[in-house]
């Protein structure tokens, strides 16, 4: 089965003492929507979200999927806060398999490392950029 990934790195996002609370800034907000604008036309709308729990990816994954059209609910997943990719890798093999595809809203470095991997050149994600990939896989587990 065809299986869709798009990685989305969160948007810009304001200073704030706390790195995990930091909440987007207008820039971000701007950039998550035309993320999700850009993708709903070249037909990449997610059967699923699972997105980072920090504030900044929290509002990029409901501002991008919105604007997309998605409609369901974005999972979170306090794990992907400042994952490492193989962290990420872990969190897609465990997506459930009726899902053809997914969107992972999340934060550098992990993320640009694991879009490295899966498109097999190197890829630095800006905020609020994306990369998609796509992967004949019977079973996301097997990823």
């Amino acid at each position: 089965m065809q299986r869709r990934i798009t990685l989305l790195r969160h948007g810009h996002a304001e200073e704030h003492p706390n790195d995990f609370a930091r909440p987007l800034s207008q820039i971000g907000r701007d950039g998550a929507l035309a993320a999700g604008q850009a993708l709903a036309r070249a037909g990449w709308v997610p059967a699923y979200v699972l997105s980072s729990d920090a504030p900044r990816a929290l509002a990029t994954a409901d501002l991008a999927a919105r604007a997309a059209g998605f409609s369901g609910a974005i999972t979170q997943d306090h794990r992907l806060y400042l994952a490492p990719d193989t962290l990420c890798i872990s969190a897609l093999q465990a997506l459930p398999d009726q899902a053809p595809s997914v969107w992972l809203v999340g934060h550098n470095p992990g993320l640009s490392r694991l879009a490295t991997d899966l498109l097999g050149r190197s890829c630095e994600l800006a905020p609020a950029e994306y990369a998609n990939i796509e992967l004949e896989l019977p079973r996301w587990s097997d990823l």
